[in-house]
């Protein structure tokens, strides 16, 4: 039962807030730092109770890309805008320390996806209530756009709300397959079936895609690759002929992707002229009037190839983890209850008794993130979220699932990147030149 006592209620609370906004729309609340103040609360809280394990490279690479932004702006020779910078980045750094420490069990995983599944219905919902009013107008005052669905705050952008859906669409699922009873179980599917219809009414070519890379990597868990090159035309197939009107229109030779193309050049452009810090973190528009559209594009270019690195192995290393849950047999052995697992007990003030989970736990578990993460990555493929929150929500949770599996199963290698530092730093590398060699080929077919 949820305690307001203990840390997990007031992170819980404050994804509420942070997604519904209610100081927004509600006149009573309107103009209060609702928002920053529940962070803080949730924070504090937290400082004080929360048992904290940070046995992830995540949590310093954290600090890293923290202080690569800031270095990216003040490289410029802007120490207020460094600053401002990491003031913004602050709350999303917070986030991933509450989640990535805090969701110690299975039980709480399972708590943090019907949330994120439940906001994710009342978005949908809300965008449900745009479409069908005639000025496209929701609850909140939120309007569509060019007849997308929209929110407010961060959600504000067809885009952005998308991708927010994608991410939690898994998770639901998630729940459905590991509810016990039939009949609760038609709850979580109706809710991702809202969630679905909220992706067609945002209307995003992005996300399309990131379902379309979802199937991908589902068909081929389910069948592999042979059976899998048979059933995946089929799915992506019914997947097209389902998909809103602007994702039949998608073609690079369009304006809209000609314009992220050349985004795409001069976000390189300022990579050639500032190679190692960048142009600063949310500097791109002050050297091109667009955005650059793909996040690892605005990473390279804000940050510089020191920033990008720190921001690269980040996603890099939360794969891996995912990997090796997904691909690895249960490890060996597997106590109840491990001389480490004792001293977390012993040491948990904020204690949320359960059994320890299964490795088939662990691993569904890892499965529906697997599946948000290569969805929202795809996404982000093609919209400018380096730093946008729930994609740094979804590596906390990474990094959680991850750390709850070593508690349990000492013999589970942790992963370490001074051991892999080598090969980070040629892929990350590959991947610039990669994207540069993309953004010039496009370039030549305009």
């Amino acid at each position: 039962m949820l305690n307001i006592a203990r840390p997990f209620f007031w992170l819980l609370f404050y994804l509420v807030i942070l997604y519904v906004r209610p100081q927004e729309y509600v006149p009573s609340l309107m103009g209060t730092p609702v928002v920053p103040v529940s962070l803080t609360i949730a924070t504090g809280i937290w400082l004080l109770a929360q048992a904290k394990l940070f046995d992830a490279p995540q949590h310093g690479l954290m600090l890293a890309l923290t202080a690569a932004i800031a270095l990216s702006v003040l490289a410029t020779g802007w120490v207020t805008g460094a600053v401002d910078a990491v003031i913004r980045f602050v709350p999303t750094l917070l986030v991933f320390y509450l989640v990535a420490t805090s969701v110690d069990s299975m039980k709480r995983f399972r708590e943090v996806c019907l949330v994120l599944s439940a906001l994710s219905v009342v978005l949908a919902v809300h965008g449900m209530e745009q479409v069908a009013n005639e000025g496209g107008v929701g609850w909140t005052g939120a309007t569509t756009i060019d007849g997308r669905i929209t929110y407010l705050g961060f959600l504000n952008d067809p885009n952005d709300l998308s991708m927010a859906f994608l991410m939690s669409l898994p998770l639901t699922l998630y729940l459905a397959r590991v509810t016990g009873s039939i009949v609760l179980r038609l709850l979580p599917y109706a809710a991702a079936g809202v969630t679905l219809y909220g992706i067609y009414l945002c209307d995003s070519r992005g996300s399309i895609l990131g379902l379309a890379a979802m199937l991908t990597l589902y068909v081929g868990r389910r069948f592999g690759i042979v059976r899998g090159l048979l059933v995946l035309p089929v799915l992506i197939g019914i997947l097209t002929v389902f998909s809103p009107s602007r994702s039949a229109e998608m073609s690079f030779d369009d304006e809209s992707a000609a314009g992220r193309v050349d985004a795409w050049y001069e976000g390189f452009d300022m990579f050639f002229s500032h190679p190692l810090f960048g142009v600063g973190a949310g500097l791109f528009t002050d050297h091109h009037y667009l955005t650059a559209h793909n996040s690892f594009v605005l990473a390279i270019a804000e940050l510089g190839l020191v920033g990008y690195f720190v921001w690269f192995t980040i996603l890099s290393v939360s794969a891996v983890m995912l990997w090796r849950l997904l691909a690895i047999p249960e490890p060996s052995p597997a106590p109840k209850a491990s001389e480490s697992e004792l001293a977390w007990r012993v040491q948990k003030r904020d204690t949320d008794p359960q059994d320890p989970p299964s490795w088939v736990d662990i691993q569904a578990a890892a499965a529906a993130l697997a599946y948000a993460y290569v969805g929202a990555l795809v996404a982000a493929f093609f919209l400018s979220r380096t730093y946008v929150v729930f994609l740094y929500l979804m590596v906390a949770l990474v990094v959680a699932v991850y750390q709850l599996a070593g508690r349990h199963w000492p013999a589970l290698a942790p992963v370490r990147v001074g051991s892999m530092f080598g090969r980070l730093l040629a892929l990350a590398l590959a991947s610039i030149a990669g994207l540069w060699l993309l953004t010039r080929v496009l370039l030549s077919v305009e």
